[in-house]
């Protein structure tokens, strides 16, 4: 039988310890906000883009299909850097779709993250705006209780959409502005530029800061542009001379999951030899297709892969044979793990396929 003043006892003693909590809690309604646009933003390849958080420049729409050019939208890959000594921080923003997907997590497709940069230059996930109810404009209140002290932050824009407008909250007399540190910082060095599929987007990390690319960034403090278009990863002449127009210091080539073995006999030569000539010093990682989870089973999937990486070989030799000496290989073995088991879908990675992913390109890339 119930006691009924043992349950008020326990009623009582939780209703205390809750309330120091509550009394600290702060209200995204007492802080000021700041437009991002005062901020820094980074691993964005053009100034000329359509939106302020959009990933093509403006003046090659005309030239690029619809579906790659709306994609382009999305804001997979970008950053805002701030510092502020705020104890509290909120983000409002707005989206340009509320885009859902079955298979991918909310807080991936349109929530934001936030990291703080510790005292030994480590990016520290602190947690993620969730993009609750169906409003386009979103106010989350991320972090609060905070120690007050100057840091440098971080914010990872959505994946799957795009925004319209970020907006960073801060106590009213905190400071906020300009990062301090010296690390990410737009401009610094030359970025890696990241062409690939939806997977490379960002399909299907649970939050923005999970995708493979911005893992990469934070590990090498190196912006990373990401130039993944969801099933629309086709070698297009458009897109060989956009990533080409990015000065960086690396190329990863990752698209192969969208390319059929005609495509890529159409398009592949063109694309990597016009990248080559442009950008005859940097380095151009050829990627192979990865192993999905369930081609170990299904033969036709398996064979389909095996004759797309063999041909992409085929083509990284004759490449190297013609005297373009700046291509690398990237092949499939190790990129996702022996189980199978870093895929939502046997295709799209989880948080656990993009760290391996990342891991993996991270052994090419730090040379």
């Amino acid at each position: 039988m119930e006691n009924p003043v043992m349950k008020r006892t326990l009623l009582i003693a939780l209703a205390l310890l809750l309330l120091p909590a509550a009394g600290l809690a702060q209200k995204t309604s007492e802080l000021k906000y700041v437009d991002a646009q005062n901020l820094m933003l980074i691993n964005q390849g053009y100034d000329n883009t359509e939106l302020p958080y959009s990933r093509l420049p403006e003046d090659m729409k005309p030239h690029t299909r619809k579906a790659l050019w709306d994609l382009g939208l999305n804001s997979a890959g970008l950053a805002i850097r701030f510092s502020t000594n705020s104890p509290a921080i909120a983000i409002r923003w707005t989206l340009l779709n509320y885009f859902i997907m079955h298979h991918m997590a909310g807080t991936g497709i349109r929530g934001i993250d936030l990291y703080q940069l510790d005292e030994n230059d480590h990016w520290q996930f602190i947690g993620t705006a969730i993009p609750n109810g169906k409003d386009t404009t979103k106010t989350q209140m991320v972090v609060s209780s905070m120690d007050g002290r100057d840091h440098d932050y971080m914010a990872y824009l959505p994946l799957y959409d795009g925004v319209t407008k970020v907006e960073i909250g801060v106590t009213k007399n905190a400071q906020i502005g300009q990062p301090h540190r010296n690390l990410l910082i737009r401009g610094r060095e030359k970025p890696i530029v990241f062409y690939g599929t939806s997977i490379t987007q960002g399909g299907c990390a649970s939050r923005p800061g999970m995708v493979y690319t911005s893992i990469v960034s934070r590990a090498l403090q190196k912006e990373c542009i990401n130039l993944g278009f969801s099933g629309n990863a086709r070698m297009d002449k458009s897109m060989a001379e956009m990533v080409a127009r990015v000065d960086a210091e690396q190329y990863v080539i990752d698209c192969l999951e969208n390319c059929t073995l005609k495509v890529m006999q159409d398009s592949a030569w063109y694309f990597l030899t016009y990248l080559a000539r442009q950008r005859p010093e940097a380095p151009i990682y050829m990627v192979e297709h990865i192993w999905f989870s369930h081609a170990l089973v299904n033969r036709a999937v398996h064979d389909q892969i095996a004759e797309k990486n063999a041909y992409w070989r085929e083509i990284y030799e004759k490449l190297r044979k013609e005297g373009y000496g700046n291509f690398r290989y990237i092949p499939a073995e190790g990129l996702t793990g022996p189980d199978g088991e870093g895929a939502v879908d046997g295709c799209h990675q989880t948080d656990l396929g993009f760290l391996r992913m990342s891991e993996a390109f991270l052994r090419h890339l730090r040379y």
